[in-house]
């Protein structure tokens, strides 16, 4: 499994396939992700990618 430091970002943003496997949601989960944890979401044609930002908030956020 990779570690919350090992995503790979393009200028800040992480593609959908990234943070499916790192979380390892199925297609449904990654459905509703972006809008349950506030996740900046950009389309560029069929692909999908994250702000990595909001990524790694949201791992701070539940860390212990």
């Amino acid at each position: 499994m990779k570690s919350k430091n090992q995503f790979l970002s393009f200028g800040g943003w992480v593609s959908r396939d990234e943070v499916q496997q790192f979380f390892n949601y199925g297609k449904t989960k990654m459905a509703s992700f972006a809008a349950e944890h506030n996740i900046t979401v950009c389309r560029i044609g069929r692909r999908i990618f994250y702000a990595e930002k909001d990524i790694m908030r949201l791992l701070e956020e539940n860390s212990h």
